[in-house]
């Protein structure tokens, strides 16, 4: 036994209003409707928010997660009605599922590029964690060659700040390694001098990390005398000819 069709409130017609589903005649008494309606009027609002999102064609633009709850769950429990004529029903309810899925998709690929520039930090991090690596083991093994023998560069009459020099006599490269450095301002720098024959040679210019540590490689040793010391000075930050007085760190580099 059938039963009568339950009838259609207007508020049914919010979404196929909202996506110009609507006959005129049924567009006008509904309007007419929704003026006393504040509760349909934020559907209408709603619906037509999907509609805008439709016609971005699923770009940057993307729904507030209360919006997209709100709307999701609209379409599940949605009890509209069969419109005259049938078709125009139809396409309301049409334009409501892709509406639907355009949502889903939007939130899936906001997802997938947050997860691909997360990925792309990770890679950074680990290429530039593998690059101190390779560059502390190229160190050590600078520092661990056979005949390479280290020495203490000192403040006098201060414990702090020191630099270790390993000197590779072989091959005439010292590494050094600096530890409770103080900063210096921009314009100034370390700057490395090899005693040859009682006289400074100059050598290279550094400035240590926030935590007073400072490491430079394959400094090449003068060559054509007798290198007896290493001493550093405060100087310009390009360096200088002749050093700068006092000395701040100092120590011999006699054989053993």
């Amino acid at each position: 036994m059938s039963h009568p069709a339950e009838p259609e409130s207007p508020r049914d017609l919010a979404a196929a209003y909202a996506l110009g589903a609507l006959a005129p005649e049924e567009a006008r008494r509904f309007e007419e409707f929704l003026a006393g309606s504040p509760e349909t009027q934020r559907e209408v609002a709603e619906y037509r928010d999907v509609a805008a999102l439709l016609a971005l064609g699923g770009g940057e633009a993307a729904p507030s997660a209360d919006l997209r709850q709100r709307v999701l769950a609209r379409v599940a429990e949605s009890k509209v009605q069969p419109l005259r004529p049938a078709r125009a029903r139809g396409r309301a309810v049409l334009w409501l599922a892709l509406a639907a899925s355009l949502l889903a998709v939007v939130g899936l690929a906001l997802n997938l590029r947050a997860a691909q520039g997360e990925l792309r930090d990770l890679r950074e991090l680990l290429n530039d964690t593998q690059g101190r690596l390779a560059a502390r083991e190229a160190t050590l093994n600078a520092i661990f060659e056979p005949g390479v023998q280290m020495y203490q560069l000192t403040a006098s009459g201060d414990p702090e700040p020191g630099i270790q020099l390993f000197y590779d006599r072989q091959r005439e490269r010292v590494v050094i390694h600096g530890f409770r450095l103080r900063q210096v301002p921009e314009d100034r720098a370390y700057q490395l001098w090899f005693i040859r024959d009682g006289k400074p040679v100059p050598s290279v210019t550094f400035k240590p990390e926030a935590d007073g540590h400072a490491r430079v490689e394959q400094i090449p040793v003068p060559t054509g005398g007798d290198v007896s010391a290493a001493a550093v000075t405060i100087e310009p930050a390009a360096g200088s000819t002749t050093p700068t007085m006092p000395i701040v760190l100092v120590g011999p580099l006699k054989r053993s």
